[in-house]
């Protein structure tokens, strides 16, 4: 398993930066590679056992679904989700802490190979790492695009 962790500060307030999190059709947006991405339970997306899946595009030749559930919602603190890539299990969140007139996002990430995708285990550290710094940097970069 890989943990990892990595954080932003957003000149935004922490209920706005939740209330972005917080909405199914913004997720696409900034997640790294993500082409596509759905709810597919009806309801509200910010609930515990909601669901969505997308669609992750490498180079317009490789596409990958994932699958995802929130697992944990406490609002305008935190979201978190369990997914699965192929054979990669993971779980990431986002914690959000007030911070002066603006909010500090911590997004974090466990990452859990099985099967053949155990092989890349001394790589999914650095993976990870980016990934987090991606989706990071979108993150600031589309919440920011909103007055707010």
């Amino acid at each position: 398993m890989a943990h990892i962790e990595s954080t932003i500060f957003v000149d935004r307030s922490l209920e706005h930066v939740f209330k972005f999190l917080n909405a199914a059709e913004n997720h696409g947006r900034f997640i790294p590679n993500m082409t596509d991405f759905r709810q597919t339970t009806p309801g509200m997306f910010g609930k515990v056992g909601a669901t969505a899946q997308g669609i992750l595009s490498y180079f317009r030749l490789l596409k990958i679904k994932v699958q995802y559930e929130i697992v944990e919602h406490e609002f305008n603190h935190r979201l978190a989700m369990n997914g699965k890539m192929g054979p990669v299990r993971f779980k990431d969140g986002y914690v959000l802490k007030k911070e002066g007139k603006g909010t500090e996002i911590k997004f974090w990430l466990d990452l859990f190979p099985t099967g053949w995708t155990k092989l890349f285990s001394p790589f999914m550290g650095l993976i990870g790492k980016i990934h987090a710094w991606e989706t990071l940097r979108n993150l600031k970069r589309e919440i920011q695009k909103i007055s707010g």
